[in-house]
């Protein structure tokens, strides 16, 4: 689990030139940088948790982000940026983790409510109920990765009906698919796999509180599934 770090930058140097190449994140705890469509955001749990007492917690949120390059990422230092009634940068803290190829992790707003286990924890983590919101990737050096999500519409997926709360989740495919579609996204369903896919949700919460996290996504209502590997 990690925690946010903030860290002050001086600003006062106009004599510097600085020029950021490709990382390539051979030190420890060094980001990597991003191109278009090696990662992406696979999941939004933007409406908050529900236990399987009732209790509803809006503050309780998380992003997924899935590894679709052909090489394990680190993000430290990448930027999910929310835009909508209000606008807000947040900054994945440093660590040594690296995302595999074709494999996830998650950033939640706390470790204390159903996610206990985030690989990263960014306390600041919000969502407006219900309103519009895109949310953007960017890489250490600020390179758009992609948007997901549009300004014009409500969220495409993802809910709390006053009993269950469900996560925004994208279908899986491999290459493609945009995230500002509206039609890859689909509501969390719970399925009959052999695998469950919410194992990082708390038992406190999954009857309640229905998502992915750090897995691979559930297939939507009408039977869809498509994924892809490398292999």
């Amino acid at each position: 689990m990690i925690w946010l770090t903030v860290i002050a930058c001086n600003h006062g140097r106009p004599d510097q030139f600085e020029d950021v190449g490709f990382r390539d994140g051979l030190q420890p705890g060094s980001p990597v940088s991003g191109e278009r469509g090696t990662i992406k955001i696979s999941e939004v749990f933007w409406s908050g948790s529900v236990t399987n007492d009732g209790v509803w917690d809006p503050s309780d949120v998380f992003v997924e982000l899935r590894n679709e390059s052909n090489r394990p990422i680190n993000v430290s230092r990448w930027r999910l940026k929310l835009t909508g009634p209000h606008t807000q940068t947040w900054v994945i803290p440093d660590s040594e983790l690296e995302i595999p190829v074709d494999d996830h992790v998650f950033i939640a707003a706390k470790s204390t409510g159903c996610f206990p286990t985030p690989d990263f924890v960014v306390p600041d983590m919000s969502f407006s109920y219900g309103d519009d919101f895109e949310l953007t990737l960017y890489d250490a050096d600020e390179r758009l990765l992609e948007p997901v999500g549009a300004l014009d519409a409500p969220p495409f997926a993802g809910g709390y009906d006053g009993s269950i709360s469900r996560s925004m989740e994208r279908i899986e495919l491999m290459f493609g698919a945009d995230g500002t579609s509206s039609q890859i996204w689909h509501f969390y369903t719970k399925a009959k796999v052999q695998i469950p896919n919410d194992d990082e949700v708390s038992k406190d919460c999954r009857d309640r509180t229905f998502a992915s996290p750090g897995r691979p996504n559930s297939p939507d209502y009408s039977g869809a599934f498509a994924t892809g590997s490398l292999d």
